[in-house]
């Protein structure tokens, strides 16, 4: 990790397009195979010994990604058939197939994996904006001159009124009206939609400049609530809404717009990037390959399970 680090803060690009501290470059091993996926991850990425090492760790979690279609709806198609779509509410449906099909001795066992989930989820996701707000929030803007103790003590105190403001929250989430799943799914586009819009445009350009990508996430969040939270509920009514999949791709379009007419007339500058030798940055052999498969697999899937049946 310290390698990692060392390399990005000693060669910057003044202009080149960041998430809020930190160019987003060309050979970014995250940049190039995170594309649309979480953020979290980055962290991991960065911590490998070696970019070899990095790009193995992010093929394999990019192959367990393809998995998730399988784990998140095969649970419900059974649920369904089983109880002929007679439940009110798609969250119950897990819940009732595990009691349904799951012997009696194995549901304390059942529970203490699902809990132990539960927490390692929360406990990433927690870690990860720790970090963002320690490095990108705090080091940055706030006390630039703080020392790697206080920016971890700092983190800390941040990390426990996060824990405790999710925890206040956690069991509101229970009136959604179409359950949990379809809100996180919803909700996630305010920041997920930028995230993905600035990856892309500062991966496939050198030209647009960090203004691009802060405007970006700002535009993206302010028009993405306005869109969901005011129009859809009190102008025109959800029978009358597009779809939130809809708004987010019509959003992603106008985002990738925006950073490109920022960058239009604001252009970026690209400048060399000399190796520091930190780390060993020699590729994986085989990362070409190996990134295709993944993108053939994902490309099978969709089309799979998008026939007409």
């Amino acid at each position: 990790m310290e390698g990692a680090s060392r390399k990005i803060q000693r060669h910057r690009r003044p202009r080149g397009v960041r998430t809020l501290q930190y160019p987003v470059y060309r050979d970014d091993a995250g940049a190039a195979f995170l594309l649309g996926n979480q953020p979290d991850h980055y962290p991991a990425c960065l911590g490998a010994r070696n970019l070899r090492e990095g790009q193995k760790g992010l093929i394999l979690a990019a192959f367990a990604k393809i998995l998730g279609p399988v784990i998140v709806v095969l649970p419900g198609i059974i649920a369904f058939h089983i109880f002929n779509g007679s439940l009110s509410n798609a969250d119950q449906a897990y819940p009732l197939l595990v009691n349904k099909v799951l012997p009696n001795y194995l549901l304390g066992f059942f529970a203490a994996v699902l809990f132990g989930a539960v927490l390692s989820s929360f406990n990433s996701a927690l870690n990860s904006s720790v970090t963002l707000f320690g490095l990108d929030i705090y080091k940055s803007h706030l006390n630039p001159a703080a020392d790697d103790l206080k920016v971890v003590q700092t983190g800390k105190r941040f990390g426990i009124v996060l824990a405790l403001f999710s925890m206040t929250i956690a069991p509101f989430i229970a009136y959604a009206p179409a359950g949990l799943f379809v809100y996180l799914q919803e909700v996630n586009g305010c920041y997920s939609i930028p995230i993905l819009t600035i990856i892309l445009v500062g991966y496939f350009t050198l030209r647009v400049p960090a203004l691009a990508a802060k405007i970006a996430i700002l535009s993206g969040v302010i028009l993405y609530s306005i869109s969901q939270f005011i129009l859809k509920p009190f102008v025109f009514g959800e029978a009358a809404y597009p779809h939130y999949l809809h708004v987010m791709a019509i959003l992603f379009v106008l985002n990738v717009a925006i950073m490109l007419l920022v960058g239009k007339l604001s252009p970026g500058q690209p400048r060399p990037l000399p190796d520091a030798h930190a780390v060993d940055m020699t590729p994986w052999g085989v990362v070409k390959p190996a990134a295709l498969l993944v993108v053939g697999a994902v490309i099978g899937v969709y089309l799979i399970f998008s026939r007409q049946r």
